[in-house]
């Protein structure tokens, strides 16, 4: 079967209306970040009422939630020995201070650079439009009556907003679930060449308290967190860059001391430190660096009493950076999609914020970012999506599942 057929095939089952239904429906569930986060009860709801339900309709043999609360669903025959899988989130910006955030309400983008109309709500920039052109896309091949010969799944992680892997490490550690190759919701029709990637630092240094007026008989640990920092910084030097992805900084991006009381000198003091990867960078590799610079500070003295200060380093979160190539066969994969149903391959960049595909790309599957979002408006009051972009989206996942699953054969 040429591409041209295939596209025609699938073109009479593509609707701007019905991805606009789909895409109000996702929205119309909440599904916020909490303090729960992972285990927050509406995330599980999401799944079970948005989505579970539609999993028989669009041909998944098998669909299910994991223990983590992710859901997993499987179809296609399996013969080819190709598959495909499309990894969306749940989990999206609690609703702050935007009206009517999960009412998923039409709106005229043009006044705010997007062409036609948008959904409005939380999650519309980034996690639901493209989960909705991931739906639809699923719809229309199986309208079309196209038999997936490949295996085609769609993963739903319970995170979206949490900074770290543990979701998508579940799928594919714990549930076992792999794929030749794999996409992860995009931002504005672009393909998303890579990022950098990150590790959170927690260090904790600790003093003893005292009465302000007192200064003498206590240790400060504000005093000696301003200098680890000052140590941090010369030793650390923010000259670690990619061509591309740019420069992998260390930034403080919390401080808190310690007890909540007035005039008493602070016996703990808390950093949070951002450091971020380049590609080949080793996180623990990253967070013995600082904790080499903590270790030499621990036993400094306070100015003022001479009592000493220690400083303990606590490794967090880890999110893997991404790197794809041109010559990529996720990379042509998409290419080829963007020209049969857009007429043109799409505009490449390379992204700021760390997501599951550098995980996914690290464990060896091939990943690239593509989908209707809309960076500008994340986390903001007009978190929206196009209505246009969004059924290009779908336009293109629709052939990508068809040409890679299909008995067409593969690109790679």
């Amino acid at each position: 079967m040429t591409d041209p057929t295939l596209a025609r095939l699938l073109e009479p089952h593509l609707s701007r209306e019905r991805v606009t239904t789909v895409f109000q429906e996702l929205v119309r569930v909440p599904s916020p970040q909490t303090d729960l986060l992972e285990a927050e009860p509406a995330l599980r709801t999401f799944m079970e009422v948005a989505l579970l339900p539609r999993m028989a309709a669009l041909g998944f043999d098998s669909a299910r939630i994991d223990a983590m609360g992710n859901l997993i669903a499987i179809a296609g025959e399996d013969r080819s020995g190709q598959s495909l899988m499309l990894v969306s989130h749940a989990m999206n910006q609690p609703p702050s201070t935007m009206p009517d955030p999960y009412g998923g309400t039409i709106i005229d983008a043009t006044p705010h650079g997007l062409p036609g109309m948008a959904v409005l709500g939380k999650g519309a920039s980034e996690q639901k439009g493209t989960m909705a052109a991931m739906l639809h896309a699923i719809e229309a091949v199986r309208a079309a009556g196209l038999a997936l010969e490949g295996r085609l799944v769609f993963v739903c992680c319970v995170s979206g907003e949490t900074g770290k892997h543990d979701a998508i490490r579940h799928v594919v550690e714990t549930e076992g679930v792999r794929a030749d190759l794999a996409f992860v919701y995009g931002n504005s029709l672009k393909l998303q060449l890579g990022n950098r990637g990150r590790v959170d630092v927690r260090v904790t240094v600790r003093g003893r308290a005292a009465h302000s007026s007192r200064p003498d008989t206590g240790a400060n640990a504000v005093t000696g967190a301003t200098e680890l920092l000052r140590r941090l910084a010369l030793g650390i030097a923010n000259d670690r860059s990619h061509p591309q992805l740019g420069t992998a900084w260390l930034t403080c991006n919390r401080i808190e001391s310690f007890p909540k009381s007035t005039h008493t000198i602070q016996d703990r003091c808390e950093l949070s430190l951002d450091r971020r990867l380049l590609p080949g960078e080793d996180p623990d590799a990253a967070v013995a660096e600082i904790e080499q610079i903590a270790h030499a500070f621990s036993g400094w003295l306070d100015p003022i009493s001479g009592l000493p200060l220690e400083a303990i380093v606590e490794k967090g979160a880890v999110m893997y950076p991404s790197l794809v190539t041109e010559e990529s066969p996720v990379v042509r994969l998409l290419a080829e999609g963007c020209r049969a149903m857009l007429g043109e391959a799409p505009e490449s960049f390379y992204g700021q914020s760390a997501h599951d595909q550098g995980y996914l790309n690290a464990v060896g599957i091939p990943t690239a970012n593509f989908g209707s979002g809309e960076q500008a408006f994340a986390h903001t009051d007009l978190d929206m999506a196009s209505v246009e972009k969004t059924y290009d989206a779908a336009r293109v996942y629709a052939w990508m599942i068809a040409h890679h699953l299909g008995s067409k054969g593969s690109t790679q």
